[in-house]
């Protein structure tokens, strides 16, 4: 009989332990990068970020946010650059580029509830992104990212 309750024991343990896959689930709960496809590092070297209230039409600068950037992937196409600040879905942004003057408008986030790590005896949850705009077109990423 002692047998058979350590067995009964050590087998819910490892059913318990075995049923979630524990992974970590990025969302736009986690903005705190962005991602910029085919860019040289001389452009990305310093970066303005301005947030406004979200439909404002872009109208009044609620916080400026210079990011200086000297650590980059060489010989790759993209580059993270890590933001000292987490953007959220709540406002709209501007992204400048200080070197070429370029501007870049992100706004109209949707976001989702999804499942992440379910299974037997878990159930979590994280805000999926699903949408946003860049100047106005729409990508359809889980990160922000920005193109030229």
């Amino acid at each position: 009989m002692l047998l058979k309750t350590k067995l009964i024991i050590v087998l819910m343990t490892v059913l318990a332990g075995s049923c979630c896959t524990k992974k970590y689930c990025i969302g736009s709960d986690d903005m705190d990068y962005i991602q910029f496809n085919n860019f040289l590092n001389s452009e990305l070297d310093t970066i303005t970020i301005q947030r406004f209230s979200k439909n404002s039409n872009f109208a009044t600068v609620m916080e400026d946010i210079t990011v200086v950037t000297s650590n980059f992937s060489e010989g790759s196409d993209f580059q993270h650059i890590q933001l000292p600040v987490r953007l959220t879905i709540d406002y709209d942004y501007i992204v400048k580029l200080n070197s070429t003057g370029e501007n870049f408008t992100i706004s109209d986030f949707v976001s989702k509830k999804e499942d992440c790590n379910t299974g037997f005896m878990c159930n979590d949850s994280y805000n999926a992104l699903k949408s946003y705009l860049v100047n106005g077109n729409l990508m359809s990423t889980y990160q922000i990212e920005i193109s030229k």
